[in-house]
């Protein structure tokens, strides 16, 4: 899985038509082939701070993505933000369910038991 990140400030007056802007967005990638999320949050401290976030299943459709009209419309969007903004991809290799969190909370009570006896 890979991740599209991007944190950008709305400039003064411009929030809601930024934010209606990229939730437009959002709801177009999630109609993309390979999209399996997009979302769009403000900071509750500063609602002028806009994060857009995209999942998707694999490289080859998030490329695919990039060289779209969708990708021209986000970028023409950060061009309007008030400070440079942030843009990452985040590749992901592994998820672990709720198995994780037990075999590790299990391996703290084996540790703690070990020292605790010694």
């Amino acid at each position: 899985m890979i991740e599209l990140h991007l944190y950008l400030r709305a400039p003064p007056r411009q929030t809601h038509a930024l934010v209606a802007a990229l939730q437009s967005l959002a709801r177009v990638a999630g109609l993309e082939r390979g999209c399996l999320e997009a979302h769009v949050f403000t900071e509750s401290n500063d609602p002028r701070r806009l994060y857009y976030s995209e999942a998707w299943d694999a490289e080859e459709n998030l490329r695919s993505m990039l060289r779209s009209e969708r990708f021209t419309h986000l970028v023409e969007l950060m061009e309007l933000a008030a400070e440079p903004p942030s843009l990452a991809f985040w590749t992901i290799s592994e998820t672990r369910g709720l198995e994780f969190a037990w075999q590790a909370r299990q391996s703290q009570k084996k540790d703690t038991f070990t020292l605790g006896s010694g």
